[in-house]
């Protein structure tokens, strides 16, 4: 029974982590309150090793709140699908969206190129295109496959479909379908193209006293199904074609900012006020004790 006890243990990586910390805070600190009760007395050794270690964790905490990247991290910032919208199934798929969100309702694609050429425009086209085409997108700013917000956006749009199969449409896996458009608004101010030292600092003095809350962020991708090809054996696989029969699929996100920095925040603040009750206790006793021993601690005038 021993033995299947201890494999179990040593197999379960979840209950071995449990034991690894417990058996560090027991030796670590434990050992440390040990140390000081037997030099100290019980009370003032165990209030000096709790002062401490609340210290302790108010750096480490105020180090992980400061990162963001290290240590005791909230939920990550992703993108949460609030609307999916279906067009009407024609050919022209430029069309206002039938969408509850307002924002949505303005958006024509009427301007844009077909999907297929946008995708070989080079960086200097596309720069040259947003300056032509975006005054008349109502605010909403082309989101090209090389951004690095479109990898994210797709791979939740992804993520939706397998989990909410379309029946009708049946998009259970991304190679169902084809990206059509994406476009994303919103969210704080962006630096210019070429910034300098300047753009950047006053780029933080504003997002920082100006923009104390993130405004809302939101992004659109368009898809549409494909058409079924049948592989030709010792052919590299057909390239997806639209079906123009279909409907285009919008698929309508928000930005969800997450909370990376919240679980340091709160260690720090919690630990910072244990810190300053332990100091407080310790502050008193010592008042007491100078107190019982005739001796002043005040200091000296002049």
């Amino acid at each position: 029974m021993l033995l299947h006890t201890i494999a179990g243990i040593a197999w379960d990586p979840q209950l071995r982590g449990l034991l690894a910390v417990g058996v560090g805070v027991v030796v670590l600190l434990g050992s440390t309150v040990l140390l000081l009760t037997t030099n100290l007395g019980s009370r003032l050794g165990f209030l000096l090793a709790t002062s401490a270690f609340f210290g302790w964790c108010a750096i480490m905490g105020l180090t992980w709140w400061l990162y963001g990247t290290i240590g005791m991290l909230g939920e990550a910032p992703a993108w949460v699908v609030t609307e999916v919208v279906y067009s009407s199934g024609s050919t022209d798929d430029s069309g206002l969206l039938e969408a509850d969100l307002e924002l949505a309702q303005v958006l024509d694609t009427s301007a844009l190129p077909p999907p297929e050429e946008l995708k070989e425009l080079d960086p200097e086209a596309l720069a040259e295109l947003r300056i032509e085409v975006e005054p008349s997108l109502s605010g909403w700013e082309i989101l090209e496959e090389s951004n690095t917000s479109f990898g994210e956006a797709k791979a939740t749009v992804d993520e939706y479909f397998v989990e909410n199969n379309n029946e009708e449409l049946d998009l259970s896996t991304a190679a169902d379908y084809i990206t059509v458009y994406a476009f994303e608004r919103g969210g704080k101010i962006d630096l210019p193209a070429n910034a300098s030292r300047l753009d950047r600092i006053g780029r933080k003095l504003k997002t920082t006293f100006w923009q104390v809350r993130h405004p809302t962020r939101y992004a659109m991708v368009q898809v549409r199904p494909v058409v079924e090809q049948e592989p030709v054996p010792g052919a590299p696989p057909p390239r997806p074609e639209p079906d123009l029969t279909q409907p285009v699929v919008s698929v309508i996100m928000e930005r969800d900012l997450g909370d990376v920095r919240f679980p340091g925040a709160m260690l720090t603040v919690f630990s910072g006020l244990m810190f300053g009750v332990t100091l407080s206790m310790l502050h008193r006793r010592d008042l007491r004790s100078a107190a019982a021993r005739g001796v002043s601690l005040a200091l000296p005038e002049g």
